[in-house]
């Protein structure tokens, strides 16, 4: 599998350990993809997009199209600061939860099934 990076840079955490932990994340959820690509944007983009694709006109933290994760680093810093835990580690759960939308599941329509899958997969690459 090929993983292409781009976007806004995520500090403390290289290009080849995002690209590393996508891998890993694929391989524990049990699942394959020909490429795929994560790209760092800021709030007005992924507001933009938001807006666009799902018709609401507000930021969110991750969005996923086909073999494309898209991350709005300004929400994960958010959300860490939230949590307590680093950016590295929200940038982390937010490639969990793109790359299992990005394998076809769906938290809003699948009874529970991709939230329990999530924390397996978060559990596996030693995020809990």
């Amino acid at each position: 599998m090929t993983v292409e990076i781009s976007g806004v840079a995520v500090p403390r955490f290289s290009r080849r350990e995002i690209a590393s932990f996508a891998r890993r994340v694929l391989r524990a959820a049990g699942g394959e993809l020909g490429e795929l690509s994560i790209a760092f944007v800021r709030d007005a983009t992924m507001r933009a997009l938001n807006r666009r694709f799902r018709h609401k006109n507000k930021t969110t933290d991750v969005l996923t199209f086909p073999q494309e994760i898209v991350i709005s680093i300004d929400e994960a810093r958010r959300q860490a600061r939230a949590e307590r835990h680093s950016l590295a580690t929200e940038v982390r759960y937010l490639i969990v939860h793109g790359v299992l939308h990005a394998l076809g599941y769906d938290h809003e329509t699948d009874d529970g099934e991709m939230n329990a899958l999530e924390f397996l997969v978060r559990r596996h690459v030693g995020l809990e």
